[in-house]
């Protein structure tokens, strides 16, 4: 992605400003101070952007989309590249259709060319009439997949209203784009450089990986509505692409805002791609461990789980000769007495090949009564499996569709890694997932997944292990590798690999390995190749 051009190119994003006469929560106060701000940021820029990702009024009413189109006419009159999305407030109170007479569009493409520049920017519309969810939609996903089109030497920026990711310091996950395992997926497809999203209200920004490219994925926090979180308070985001730098800075209006000071990040652009996070298996790197994961075994008496299935991806998991075996969880399908029985054959007959393993609860094993049956049966709730190498750390994410680690949990953790972190490679494994996946509507991950990513990722904890909704994907967020198993034995499949299990291989470098592994042919598929700081 390396531009001949030596002219700045300059993006301003801003959204959630909740604009309304009525409702008493837009902030008048740090919308004219944003404004101020914004305006002597571009001044001296025609050519600039200026970007509002949606939310433009409160409540989506006639009064609402009047006041906030004045507003912004005489706010921004002398900026002449200005574009706006829809939000899910904007879409309140038959707000969809009160929308172009106002704004136009409800998504906007600009192609920078026009002004020497190097960048191509979509918006999508994400949100969905009188609803806080979001969803993309088979013709977003198209129109997303269609910037594939575009050299590398071109920035390719993504931006819609609803976040892609659970968002850190956010209270409850919800309202996120159903769809988002779809989006994930396609992104990378697309060759997407920058993702910029909104509608949470807490200014972030994440690097990912799929192991061969690395994507920046920035939440602008809310402009000017009184429902801020903690110390973020009212920001904006400023987005500059200078020959071979990309760099973000996020603003705070207030004195007290944490951003009031910008945070800068900084990416290198190399080879038509962002620097990949991906590592590079080299000759004499020695492995330290090897782990067959696999997830979704479903044991009942039913035809819901598949004998054959089960017995063949067993041998196979012993000929890759692992260190480790991990189950992450629902064991059984329905928790009922029968499931566990056979449940206990199965795990004595694990036992007698002498591969360890480590085995978590799935939301299917604990209800109804499935909480006793486990600790009788199974052993505990929260296991943990050490060797000279290894330190993982079992968590039971609970009963329910949608998980929860809780607070209490994730100082469990920190108090686990702080004490062998230092000096083993750390996992942490649950059934649940914090990432949303592929071919599954995002609802079932756990509800405090942008605190638990937040908590994962500062403390630089390299593996996470799940397995949930039965299909395989892995990313990257900044140092730590997420992993979700698909299902091995059960007839609920997902993906057209059908029954399967991942083989991770670690390496003294701190470079993972990550294969998938078909039972029904034996063929392996790379999910993806990364790299970790090494515990010292």
């Amino acid at each position: 992605m390396v531009s001949d051009s030596s002219t700045k190119e300059q993006v301003i994003i801003f959204s959630d400003t909740h604009i309304s006469k009525f409702t008493g929560l837009f902030n008048k106060k740090a919308f004219n101070t944003g404004v101020k701000l914004i305006n002597n940021l571009i001044k001296e820029n025609k050519n600039a952007y200026l970007l509002h990702l949606g939310d433009i009024t409160d409540s989506g009413t006639y009064e609402d989309f009047v006041m906030s189109k004045k507003l912004l006419d005489k706010s921004f009159s002398d900026i002449e590249n200005f574009y706006t999305l829809t939000g899910n407030h904007d879409m309140r109170n038959i707000g969809d259709k009160l929308w172009k007479e106002f704004f136009g569009e409800r998504q906007f493409f600009i192609d920078t060319s026009k002004n020497g520049g190097n960048m191509v920017i979509l918006g999508i519309d994400s949100s969905e009439p009188d609803e806080d969810i979001g969803r993309i939609g088979d013709r977003g996903l198209e129109a997303i997949y269609e910037l594939q089109a575009y050299p590398d030497d071109i920035l390719k920026v993504l931006c819609f209203h609803h976040h892609l990711l659970p968002i850190p310091n956010t209270g409850r996950e919800r309202a996120m784009i159903l769809d988002a395992g779809d989006v994930s997926e396609v992104i990378w497809k697309a060759g997407i450089d920058v993702i910029i999203t909104a509608h949470r209200h807490y200014p972030n920004i994440f690097s990912l990986s799929n192991g061969t490219r690395q994507c920046l994925l920035i939440n602008s926090g809310t402009f000017s509505s009184f429902k801020t979180r903690g110390k973020a308070g009212h920001t904006f985001v400023e987005l500059v692409l200078d020959n071979e730098r990309i760099n973000t800075k996020f603003y705070g209006i207030e004195a007290y805002s944490k951003f009031q000071k910008p945070v800068k990040e900084t990416v290198s652009i190399l080879k038509g791609e962002l620097k990949p996070r991906g590592g590079y298996i080299i000759p004499g790197d020695e492995m330290i461990s090897k782990i067959c994961q696999f997830s979704d075994t479903h044991f009942t008496t039913g035809n819901q789980f598949l004998a054959e299935v089960y017995d063949l991806g067993v041998k196979m998991m012993i000929e890759e000769n692992p260190d480790l075996l991990i189950h992450c969880g629902d064991l059984t399908n329905d928790a009922f007495p029968e499931d566990f029985a056979l449940a206990k054959i199965k795990l004595r007959e694990l036992r007698s090949i002498n591969i360890p393993y480590l085995i978590v609860p799935g939301s299917r094993d604990l209800q109804p009564f499935g909480r006793e049956l486990w600790v009788q049966q199974v052993g505990p709730l929260d296991p943990v499996y050490e060797d000279p190498n290894l330190r993982v750390l079992g968590i039971n994410t609970g009963p329910e569709q949608s998980g929860h680690v809780g607070r209490s949990r994730l100082r469990m953790i920190e108090h686990e890694y702080d004490s062998y972190g230092s000096y083993k490679f750390f996992l942490v494994v649950m059934h649940h997932s914090v990432l949303p996946i592929p071919r599954a509507r995002f609802k079932r991950a756990v509800t405090d997944a942008g605190d638990v990513i937040d908590f994962v990722t500062r403390h630089k904890v390299p593996l996470v292990l799940s397995g949930l909704d039965h299909y395989a994907t892995t990313m990257q967020i900044e140092e730590t590798v997420f992993v979700n198993a698909a299902t091995f034995s059960s007839k609920k499949i997902r993906s057209r690999r059908m029954n399967t299990f991942n083989v991770i291989s670690i390496y003294e470098s701190g470079v993972i390995n990550i294969e998938e592994v078909e039972i029904h042919s034996g063929t392996r598929h790379q999910l993806g190749l990364y790299k970790v700081p090494t515990p010292s």
